[in-house]
């Protein structure tokens, strides 16, 4: 009995794992976010740092999104020892949810506040459509590390 439940769960989603490897992956994230806007920071030569999306941040976050997740699918990969591809894409995925649903709360409690922080005329679909594009390649950035780092990480 024992041995058929383990030869069950051994090919399978682990959340045991694909939490560990997220939490890694935000660690990881964070230590690389740092670093990369660093050396960032030093490639612009003292500029007046700019507000809006520019293209070396957007590398910036594709690269540091890209490793952190490699990092963390590596994590979940080896913790799960089997199916360490799928588990380490669904670090990414896990991360995508939490990202919802904190958007979603944080939404709510401004609207609850007075809505201080939402803009005050709709946002233009140009915006809008450039943001979701962005959205996209970060997160088929983070899916991809996820992924490879799950494959690297459980054991052949």
């Amino acid at each position: 009995m024992n041995r058929t439940l383990r030869r069950a769960r051994a090919g399978g989603l682990r959340w045991d794992a694909v939490a560990l490897g997220w939490v890694v992956a935000v660690v990881a994230g964070i230590v690389l976010s740092i670093v990369l806007g660093g050396l960032l920071g030093l490639s612009a030569g003292g500029e007046e740092p700019t507000t809006g999306l520019t293209l070396a941040a957007l590398l910036a976050s594709l690269i540091s999104g890209f490793l952190a997740y490699l990092v963390g699918g590596y994590v979940a990969g080896r913790r799960a020892r089997a199916s360490g591809g799928f588990n380490g894409a669904m670090t990414a995925v896990l991360g995508l949810v939490v990202g919802i649903v904190l958007a979603l709360l944080l939404a709510v409690l401004l609207a609850l506040s007075g809505g201080g922080g939402f803009p005050s005329s709709p946002i233009g679909f140009g915006e809008a459509g450039a943001g979701l594009l962005t959205g996209l390649l970060l997160f088929g950035a983070n899916l991809l590390g996820g992924y490879l780092g799950g494959k690297l990480g459980a054991p052949s």
